[in-house]
């Protein structure tokens, strides 16, 4: 039975190697989902009920695609939209929708989704456009290079891009605009305290997307963070999220 606010987790025998997220506020219709999608082995299913939940999903782990609806309550497809494009802009998004086209506009297009779908979809068409939108690699991947590293010489470079940065388990975000790191995101943290904790990460694996949309909440020079960041390492600072 679906308990509201659940997410709900499909596996597979055969170890999938992507997240897939779907958000849709009808029951019916989310259930009908979860079972025709059984089809994508190579996909993990997570399901969100609204925009605001789909956010807690990708604040919290990778997700390799983005499936939602327009019409939803708490938070629409709209505004989930403009908030995913703008934090996560490394994932691709796929609109479901039963508006025709002189009601959206293509505004979604717009607003950074890929592709939009009629609703109801047929499943092969919506695993087709899924799978496809899997292809999509963020900008580029560093192996081998120390984060501290990789941020001066963003630094030097003056450079605007999304940091995604994956240590073995979990995932952050560090947002840099003319080479400062302006926000910083990691599970529900946000600002200096995340910015601590994912700087503190052992060779983390970091892709980067050529896009920052966030407006600024931080203003520690790169210079200053890093000698912080340093600082609580080497004092070894409570564990995350204590006081």
């Amino acid at each position: 039975m679906d308990l509201p606010g659940r997410q709900h987790i499909l596996t597979h025998s055969d170890a999938p190697t992507k997240t897939l997220l779907v958000v849709e506020d009808d029951r019916a219709t989310l259930s009908l989902y979860r079972a025709g999608l059984k089809g994508l082995q190579e996909f993990r299913v997570l399901t969100a009920q609204d925009g605001r939940q789909a956010l807690d999903v990708l604040r919290r782990e990778p997700v390799h695609v983005l499936v939602t609806d327009l019409n939803m309550p708490v938070m629409d497809g709209f505004n989930l939209i403009a908030k995913a494009s703008c934090l996560h802009p490394q994932v691709p998004i796929i609109v479901m929708t039963g508006l025709d086209e002189s009601q959206h506009l293509n505004t979604p297009l717009q607003m950074g989704a890929i592709r939009i779908l009629a609703k109801p979809p047929r499943l092969t068409l919506l695993m087709e456009a899924i799978r496809s939108a899997a292809q999509f690699q963020p900008t580029g991947m560093v192996r081998g290079i120390g984060l501290n590293s990789i941020l001066q010489l963003l630094n030097w470079e003056k450079k605007s891009c999304t940091l995604t940065v994956k240590p073995e388990t979990g995932m952050g975000l560090l947002y840099i605009k003319a080479g400062e790191v302006v926000h910083a995101a990691y599970q529900a943290e946000e600002g200096l305290r995340a910015a601590y904790e994912i700087l503190s990460w052992d060779r983390p694996d970091i892709e980067f997307v050529e896009t920052c949309r966030v407006e600024r909440t931080m203003d520690l020079p790169l210079t200053e963070l890093l000698m912080n960041a340093a600082m609580l390492t080497d004092h070894h600072r409570p564990e995350f999220g204590e006081a």
